[in-house]
């Protein structure tokens, strides 16, 4: 009979049966053949093969359950392995096949799918199965459907009782649907069934399928409760109680299944899941990686919600999955919480939490480290509250402590062993921080004031750009000694950080290109590796300027302070070496936080050399200090600004030479700003120094030097003025020589302007019957001039006087240029006039004039502030008055003509719209083909 398979189905009671033998033969005659084993002395198996037991059906969640279609896939046979013992036989008969009472129940070969997906045989071979070999048939005429129950063998027939079953091989995997267990239910039944059984109280199989009340009991770490009964292979209700972690932050939970039947939806689902400690600290037996510097948090705390229905979201292996809303199953379920850093600061977020379950914590979580990981990489987190990043080992002080807008949160692989993990009751994978969202207050403190100011209701210290920053590596790995103090790095790219120059007490403008924060100087500016590794390279730690017109990084507006400042150690904190720049939080009596302070402390070594116009003359005469005070009342922010320089020189063009023995910039609350100059020698510089021996030689001392100061810039003048000079018919009268030069704190270029005389003021030179006047006024700004202006008069006149006749004849011509800003103005003048009086009656003037001069017009008048040319107008006018006794008669002539400038027009000027165009094109006719 080995390898032969008999079916044996009976209609009236619906047995439907497949008969599989190992080691048994056949033997005996018609009418009386029976089965043994076919070796002697070794029992044979026979095998009963039932049709399907179970069927998965879907399941659906109860807080979106509908009536619609459910889907369902049918489980594979089960099989009851029964042994013949050696000199036992069993009647080759339908009676005698199920006659199992004389047979012993097998333990191997029994492998029963009363529940789909889950394959269970018994846990001993101490049991026996009941059931009737013949139909059974009532007073009524109804027949009863064949069954089989399983019971201890020590009960008596057509009773039942507990029995224990173990998972006899691996469940099924790749449910296609969700039903009352998943694939990883099954799996963790399978194998808490191997440490302690699940109790079968009732199993019955029949063609129909199982009728089963299965209980299960653990004690975790994994599943911890399973209860299961079904009728005719359908589920009535499974409850599943299992027991895991949220992370990345490790709460343990507690995750309860519970699916049952409902007439008018059929199996619908709860997921309900319960935070059993709601509160975790991140100390002890399984303490962070890298002394918790990944993860500047010491306690999270779930606030809500805390007992919830969920529904689950996508999976991450057979780890576990995202837990989503049971109301809306596609999205994921956002957990408030609350985090406290090391120094008692709080931070309120919400995020998304991935359910592991608890058989699997304590090993390999790669793949639930790099879900985490990619969820932080692509989900930010909204974020309220302050945060110590770097807290120094043993100290209270808030040196790295921001204002937090966002969060990303990934996980770590935890250093602790599987044993220390289970014992403390921790994942084996921890939070760590993979950025965060910060306002940064020294950044937002020192940068130019908006447009509308600051609100009284959003002071600096809580508003302001939110920067990413990433804890940097070194500090990580090593803590902050290792790292010099630099903690960490801002993402994707530094932040440009320019103060206006009232902020560094006007005397020179800064600009980083801030890359990172340190626990000591604040902000970092360059190249984070190199000032991690303790060096200060002016050169790469500053914007350098762009050019003449860009302000940072200068010294009073002019200087590149990248090549005046000398490389060297980042320093300790006190400004010796690159700025310190750090905000420190007051507090109320040492309570609640009242203000962020931000201090700017800087006292670089300076070369002692000379750099363009400057020359300086000690190494420590630099010296810039501000504090700045937000306050949380929504007072307004106050600031003190402090900035001196000392000992040093400048030259202006080459011109003039001013010594300075102290600019300071005060500015302090409440006060206007104060500009302290103290002025050394003063003189002329390169071709003009012969003007300084000139000056001992002069008989009155020259004017000046003459100091104007604002916070805005100094004003130096310097004059020298000559006196008359007289000699036979020369005369030289209202000489002046002056000088002017300034020298803005804002970036401007420096202004520097040179006269002779002035508008007002001419100078005068007469020789004998000529004589003439004028003036010039130079002024250059970076080299560059931006205006020139000169005017020079000359001109003769005499006169004759007979007596009786009288008369007198002048003539003055002049020319008067002017360039500004690339505009230019030129006017020349001739005026002749001639007079004749005779005895007083008669008198005859005669009066000619001619002018020439420049001027810009548009060349497209309908286009407002359009292209110009220069057109040259010139005026002639004569002017003839005669008196004779009591009458008087004038006439005057006048002519004007226009010469337009800028030589032939080109295309633009003919047609500056294209509307010109289109109407040229219209007044012809249009072109027709021609044969």
């Amino acid at each position: 009979m080995d390898g032969s398979t008999v079916t044996l189905l009976r209609r009236e009671d619906m047995v439907v049966l497949d008969f599989t033998f190992s080691n048994i033969s056949r033997s005996g005659t018609a009418g009386a053949v029976v089965l043994g084993p076919t070796t002697p002395g070794t029992a044979g198996t026979i095998t009963a093969h039932f049709p399907p037991q179970s069927v998965l059906e879907q399941a659906t969640l109860l807080a979106a359950a509908t009536e619609s279609t459910k889907r369902v896939r049918y489980s594979g046979e089960s099989t009851v392995a029964l042994r013949v013992l050696p000199g036992t036989t069993v009647p080759f008969t339908a009676e005698g096949l199920l006659s199992w009472a004389a047979l012993q129940a097998g333990q191997a070969g029994t492998v029963l799918e009363c529940v789909w997906g889950l394959f269970l045989g018994p846990a001993t071979a101490d049991l026996a199965w009941r059931h009737v070999t013949a139909p059974v048939t009532g007073s009524s005429g109804a027949t009863g459907i064949w069954h089989t129950r399983i019971a201890p063998a020590a009960t008596r027939p057509y009773e039942g009782g507990p029995v224990d079953l173990v998972g006899v091989a691996s469940p099924r995997v790749g449910q296609p649907f969700a039903g009352s267990l998943s694939d990883a239910h099954r799996d963790q039944i399978h194998r808490a069934s191997r440490l302690r059984s699940v109790t079968a109280n009732g199993l019955v199989l029949s063609a129909l399928g199982a009728h089963v009340d299965l209980a299960g009991d653990w004690d975790g770490p994994g599943i911890t409760l399973y209860r299961h009964r079904s009728t005719g292979g359908r589920d009535i209700f499974v409850n599943v109680v299992e027991r895991g972690f949220l992370l990345p932050f490790g709460f343990p939970v507690q995750v309860t299944t519970r699916t049952e039947r409902r007439l008018d939806l059929g199996l619908v689902q709860a997921i309900r899941l319960t935070v059993l400690k709601p509160e975790i600290s991140y100390e002890g037996v399984a303490a962070l990686p890298n002394g918790g510097r990944a993860f500047p948090f010491v306690r999270v705390r779930i606030d809500r919600p805390t007992d919830t229905e969920t529904a689950k979201g996508a999976d991450v292996q057979t780890l576990g999955y995202w837990v989503n809303r049971a109301d809306a199953p596609a999205s994921e379920l956002l957990f408030a919480l609350s985090a406290d850093d090391r120094l008692g600061h709080r931070v309120h977020f919400n995020a998304p939490l991935l359910f592991i379950r608890g058989d699997s914590a304590y090993g390999d979580l790669t793949a639930a480290v790099a879900a985490c990981e990619s969820k932080a990489n692509t989900l930010t987190l909204n974020a309220t509250g302050r945060l110590e990043l770097a807290p120094g080992s043993g100290t209270t002080e808030e040196k790295s402590t921001l204002d937090i807008a966002e969060l990303r949160v990934g996980a770590q692989r935890s250093q602790a062993t599987p044993a220390q993990l289970k014992a403390a009751g921790r994942p084996a994978a921890h939070p760590r921080l993979v950025s965060v969202g910060a306002r940064i207050p020294a950044l937002d403190a020192l940068a130019p004031p908006p447009a509308a100011g600051i609100s009284a209701a959003a002071p600096g210290a809580v508003t302001g750009t939110v920067h990413q920053l990433k804890l940097y590596d070194a500090y990580v790995t090593g803590g902050l000694t290792a790292s010099h103090q630099v903690y960490a790095s801002i993402l994707p790219k530094p932040a440009d950080f320019r103060p206006p120059p009232a902020s560094s007490g006007a005397v020179a403008a800064l600009a980083l290109p801030v890359s990172g924060l340190s626990a000591a100087s604040g902000l970092v500016g360059g190249k984070l590796d190199t000032a991690a590794t303790g060096k200060f390279d002016p050169s790469a730690y500053f914007s350098p300027p762009a050019g003449p017109g860009d302000l940072p990084t200068r010294l009073l507006g002019v200087i590149d302070l990248t090549k005046l400042v000398e490389p060297g150690a980042v320093g300790t904190g006190d400004g010796t070496g690159a700025p310190t720049i750090i905000t420190v939080v007051d507090h109320a009596g040492g309570g609640s936080p009242t203000a962020v302070r931000t201090e700017m402390i800087w006292r670089p070594k300076i070369k002692v050399m000379t750099l363009g116009p400057l020359t300086t003359t000690r190494a420590d005469s630099l010296d810039i200090r501000s504090v700045s005070v937000a306050r949380y009342d929504g007072s307004p922010a106050t600031a003190e600004v402090r900035g001196e320089l000392r000992d040093f020189k400048l030259s202006f063009a080459k011109i003039l030479s001013v010594g300075f023995r102290r600019i300071a910039f005060t500015g302090k609350p409440g006060t206007t700003p104060d500009l302290d100059v103290k002025i050394g020698d003063v003189g002329f510089d390169g071709d003009l120094r012969f003007l300084n021996k000139l000056r001992e030689f002069l008989p009155s001392p020259a004017n000046g030097p003459r100091v104007t100061a604002d916070p805005k810039g100094v004003e130096v003048g310097y004059g020298l003025a000559v006196p008359t000079v007289s000699a036979g018919v020369f005369l030289l009268q209202n000489l002046a020589l002056s000088i002017t030069v300034r020298l803005p704190f804002d970036g401007a270029p420096v202004r520097t302007t040179f006269t002779v005389s002035s508008r007002a003021h001419p100078f005068l030179l007469t020789v004998s019957l000529l004589g003439g006047g004028g003036y010039f006024s130079l002024t250059v700004e970076s080299g560059r001039v931006t205006v020139l202006e000169a005017q020079l008069e000359f001109g003769a006149a005499a006169a004759l006087d007979l007596g009786v006749a009288s008369g007198s004849v002048a003539i003055t011509a002049g020319v008067y240029l002017k360039l500004k800003d690339g505009a230019s103005l030129l006017e020349g003048f001739l005026r002749a006039v001639g007079a004749l009086d005779v005895l007083g009656i008669i008198s005859v003037s005669v009066e000619f004039y001619l002018s020439l001069k420049t001027i810009e017009v548009p060349k497209n008048p309908a286009i407002r502030n359009g292209p110009t040319r220069t057109d040259i107008v010139g005026t002639a006018s004569v002017t003839i008055r005669v008196r004779v006794a009591f009458f008087s008669q004038s006439v005057s002539m006048s002519l004007e003509r226009r010469f337009g400038g800028g030589g032939d027009p080109v295309y633009g000027d003919a047609f500056p719209t294209q509307s010109a165009w289109s109407e040229r094109c219209a007044a012809f006719a249009a072109l027709e083909d021609t044969p």
